[in-house]
């Protein structure tokens, strides 16, 4: 299954139980319910040293989000609608520190964010010896909510991570953005079928490949 987590869009695990957990909170936070499919079949190995090549990071750009989406049978549709799940959770400072003092190596702040939300992260997060522990919304309108304010964010240039204001900034992925941002249900709907969708990703078939997975944390 794939979950969204803090440090990135997403992350692309092997565990059935995190798919169900993502619901959840979706669900609680006002989000759509989705149908989680039952009796996935996953992998039976489970190493950290797999992840790295699957997580899509916070400076990405538009082609490299694109190409990772890609690999996994998800299209450009499905990067802008699945991006929408930063309308809540957090991140820490050194995901987006750069855009903050050193954008892409200019030793100047990304001139693409709002200057307010600028000089609130400025003070949060230090370029140097800053909190490990300090973390950031990904929507600073409305945090705990899932709902579509995440698009109307990027229109006003209040992205968190580069790869999520990049979304805006793109000619391929901006009309789908503002539509998005000015359609709710739209979303909802796109979302709860995106989801559907990743949850078929690297299906294991045959008992020699995969198993039903009973405990998360087994192959840890």
């Amino acid at each position: 299954m794939i979950f969204f987590l803090s440090n990135s869009i997403i992350i692309l695990t092997k565990g059935s139980c995190p798919g169900f957990i993502c619901y959840v909170y979706v669900a609680q936070a006002g989000g759509p319910y989705y149908q989680v499919k039952k009796g996935r079949w996953d992998g039976k190995i489970s190493m950290a040293s797999r992840v790295p090549y699957n997580i899509p990071r916070a400076n990405f750009t538009i082609d490299q989000l694109l190409k990772l989406f890609n690999s996994k049978g998800l299209t450009l549709e499905d990067l802008v609608v699945l991006s929408g799940a930063h309308t809540f959770g957090f991140a820490h400072c050194k995901q987006f520190v750069s855009r903050l003092y050193n954008y892409r190596g200019t030793k100047q702040p990304d001139p693409g964010m709002d200057p307010r939300l600028l000089k609130a992260l400025k003070m949060s997060c230090p370029q140097f010896g800053g909190n490990p522990d300090i973390i950031a919304p990904f929507d600073v309108t409305t945090p705990f909510l899932f709902d579509h304010a995440y698009y109307g964010n990027l229109e006003a240039k209040l992205g968190l991570l580069a790869s999520d204001q990049a979304l805006f900034l793109d000619p391929r992925t901006k009309p789908l953005v503002q539509q998005l941002g000015k359609d709710k249900k739209r979303f909802f709907q796109a979302f709860s079928i995106a989801m559907e969708k990743m949850g078929l990703i690297g299906v294991k078939r045959g008992r020699r490949h995969g198993e039903t997975r009973r405990v998360c944390s087994m192959h840890a």
